[in-house]
């Protein structure tokens, strides 16, 4: 039998210690994993879910409300800005496009938002099969929506008021889808677009039947004017756009300019604590793990005495006694870092999946040589401080000691 064999023996008798230790040891390399590639894949996928929008202008408030509300559409509008004025805060060289927005509406869940055909240049989408909007009551289905819904071009629905699923519904105004858009990646595959005015027209026309019906109305007609909107998405012609542009809105009246860029990087900076924390108790899982396989390995090879005075008398080497501890060490820590890497990737297709249907975010984590290389190379440092007390202590036995 080789060494390796007589670990692999050694391990299945004292099986529960030596699991015990590569499942600690697992936990703590998919903590570490999971951390650090999922915080690295998050930037990207919000960049690619805010597609071209470089600057969204909306009412004074926080701009990070107005980046999760217009860019990345996971938060509820908080006011109206006055068109006008945006435009004409935006009258500058560097902007490329620029695109006013109008929420309110839903359909089961999916936003339906009222704008302009210069959106979709902003977001370099293109039509999978239709055309674009012409007149009103008309919507273009993003990729995700369509297929979610199962709507094809000429068929019809019927929208809700809120941005959530079970508002009520619009029945008096039903659209007919006449586009439907390629996959983006972007948010846009998660929205109903439709002409600006269409929005208006359908909560004006709205409210008055409401008032006529009731006496009151729960549509705001002040929030659909003919100079409202939720915000106005921009993009740059050239990057030095950001900071110059963005000055100049935010020194007019009433109104704030966010830079989804600047407003996630500062969002992920705050987080960053708490993912060094995780990394961090991750680092002590593993370190708790390889305590445990040294004081297993210690334990066990001082009850082998007589084993390893009769692999002494067959001729084995004091060498040979340490080859069994750093075999039984290696075999722990091989389990333990495939476990872990395991683990680690299916917390993180969970996560995947969970941020896609809550967020529309589509993470997409790649594989990062150099994390990998250092849970291996800390792995295998781990192994070998676990393996170096045992491995010590047979290299010095003597034979006689242990004959007797």
């Amino acid at each position: 039998m080789t060494f390796a064999g007589l670990a692999v023996a050694y391990l299945r008798r004292r099986w529960g210690q030596g699991v015990l230790a590569m499942m600690v040891g697992a936990l703590g390399i998919a903590a570490v994993a999971t951390v650090m590639v999922g915080f690295e894949a998050l930037p990207r996928a919000a960049r690619q879910a805010w597609g071209g929008a470089d600057l969204v202008i909306g009412p004074k408030g926080s701009p990070l409300d107005l980046v999760l509300c217009c860019a990345l559409h996971v938060a509820e509008p908080r006011g109206l800005v006055s068109l006008a004025a945006a435009q004409e805060a935006l009258r500058h060289p560097m902007i490329r496009a620029e695109a006013p927005i109008a929420l309110g509406d839903s359909v089961e869940g999916w936003r339906i938002v009222g704008t302009v055909p210069a959106l979709l240049d902003i977001y370099h989408a293109r039509l999978a099969s239709g055309a674009i909007w012409r007149g009103r009551l008309q919507a273009v289905a993003g990729a995700t929506v369509a297929g979610d819904l199962g709507l094809r071009v000429g068929d019809g629905f019927v929208g809700a008021h809120g941005l959530t699923a079970g508002g009520e519904k619009h029945d008096k105004f039903p659209y007919e889808v006449v586009g439907i858009l390629q996959p983006t990646g972007s948010v846009l595959d998660r929205l109903v677009l439709t002409d600006i005015e269409t929005v208006r027209y359908v909560h004006r026309e709205q409210a008055h039947a409401e008032m006529a019906e009731h006496g009151s109305s729960d549509e705001d007609e002040a929030a659909h004017a003919p100079d409202g909107a939720t915000a106005i998405i921009a993009s740059f012609r050239v990057p030095t756009a950001a900071l110059l542009v963005q000055r100049q809105v935010d020194a007019q009246e009433g109104l704030t300019a966010a830079n989804p860029s600047f407003e996630i990087a500062r969002l992920l900076s705050y987080a960053r604590p708490l993912t060094a924390a995780v990394t961090g108790f991750g680092i002590l899982l593993t370190g708790i793990a390889a305590v445990a396989a040294a004081l297993g390995l210690l334990a066990t090879m001082s009850a082998r005495t007589r084993d390893l005075a009769l692999l002494r008398a067959l001729g084995a080497s004091r060498a040979n006694l340490a080859t069994v501890a750093l075999c039984e060490a290696a075999i722990i820590a091989v389990a333990a870092l495939a476990t872990g890497l395991l683990l680690a990737a299916g917390l993180l297709a969970i996560a995947r999946d969970l941020l896609m249907a809550h967020t529309g975010l589509m993470l997409q984590p790649a594989p990062d040589l150099t994390l990998l290389a250092g849970l291996v190379g800390g792995t295998v440092v781990a192994a070998v401080l676990a393996a170096a007390v045992p491995s010590v202590r047979a290299i010095r036995a003597d034979i006689e000691e242990l004959l007797q």
